[in-house]
């Protein structure tokens, strides 16, 4: 059998469109010696938000960018599936296409890689990181939410924009253009570079973006076998998270110009989410809610009615304003 997977080109990303490939083959290598396996081969598909690098997502339609021509791919049948990052997957998923699978969700957290090494350890740092910055220290980071949740930490950091692949931030961030950047735990781990990791961010503090940490897989509704063949690759409690997660801020219908995060997990059976809601006045809500893992959805919307209750609306509001 002959599968084509479709990726961004970012080392990241074929890093993880090789792992969803290493996956498949082993599983079909088990099988009865009538099956003669499978030929799978990755395509690197360049996509609009990797060539937007001097200018905010957002004011260019969002996060979507990451996906767009990878999902016309799916459609003309250039390839079979797509392989995300799944924060970079909108919670709207067009017409005649599904998020069939999520493999085991890596690291959620955020972290900080900081310019100057600090002169104590920050193993299993518990305190307000913050503090180890300078007055006025340049933080980078092109994401609202982590602009936010860093401003409630302090008042005075200055953020500048940070675009491009991880090792490209990192050699910035080397040549003195910030004091400290923002990134991703799970991407810094998936390439070997976690040695760079300053201070991990606690999840239910520093919310994450939705479905961070989460690799998913995409195909055309309707294939059967492209359901069949990555189904034993799903997690189920990462799926139920993640998707927990989407649904409350599909709820939110905030658009991605705004400041939310959301954090979902599983255990004993038990859903456990938590999101936040933020403008660019620096207004802030969050809330929490408790369901069965089975009723992600129900549990993620809930939230999300929550959040509404108690005036989500109106400071997403301001951010249009």
């Amino acid at each position: 059998m002959k599968l084509k997977i479709g990726t961004r080109g970012s080392k990241l990303a074929l890093y993880q469109a090789n792992l969803v490939k290493e996956r498949l083959t082993a599983q079909c290598s088990g099988k009865n010696a009538k099956d003669e396996g499978i030929d799978i081969e990755i395509i690197a598909i360049k996509t609009s938000g990797d060539k937007i690098l001097n200018a905010s997502l957002s004011s260019f339609g969002g996060k979507g960018l990451f996906v767009k021509e990878i999902e016309e791919s799916l459609f003309s049948g250039e390839i079979d599936i797509a392989v995300h990052s799944l924060k970079d997957v909108p919670q709207l998923v067009p017409d005649g296409l599904t998020l069939g699978a999520v493999l085991k969700r890596d690291d959620p957290r955020d972290c900080v890689i900081l310019s100057a090494k600090p002169k104590k350890s920050l193993e299993n740092y518990s305190g307000n990181f913050a503090g180890l910055l300078k007055k006025s220290a340049i933080v980078g980071t092109s994401s609202l939410r982590r602009r936010s949740l860093m401003a409630r930490l302090r008042d005075d950091f200055i953020f500048e924009p940070l675009r491009g692949n991880i090792d490209t931030r990192i050699e910035k961030l080397k040549k003195g253009f910030f004091d400290a950047i923002v990134l991703s735990s799970s991407g810094l781990i998936r390439l070997d570079l976690e040695n760079n990791i300053g201070v991990y961010l606690d999840p239910v503090k520093f919310i994450p973006q939705c479905g961070q940490g989460a690799i998913a897989i995409e195909h055309r509704t309707g294939r059967e076998d492209m359901k069949e063949k990555i189904a034993p690759l799903n997690d189920q409690e990462t799926y139920a998270a993640v998707f927990a997660e989407r649904a409350c801020i599909r709820e939110l219908n905030c658009g991605c110009a705004s400041p939310v995060g959301a954090y979902a997990y599983v255990k004993n059976d038990v859903l456990r989410i938590k999101g936040f809601v933020s403008n660019v006045q620096g207004e802030y809500l969050e809330g929490d809610f408790e369901g069965k893992k089975d009723d992600y959805e129900s549990a993620g919307k809930s939230l999300a009615l929550k959040l509404i209750s108690k005036g989500a609306f109106e400071i997403l509001s301001k951010n249009n304003s």
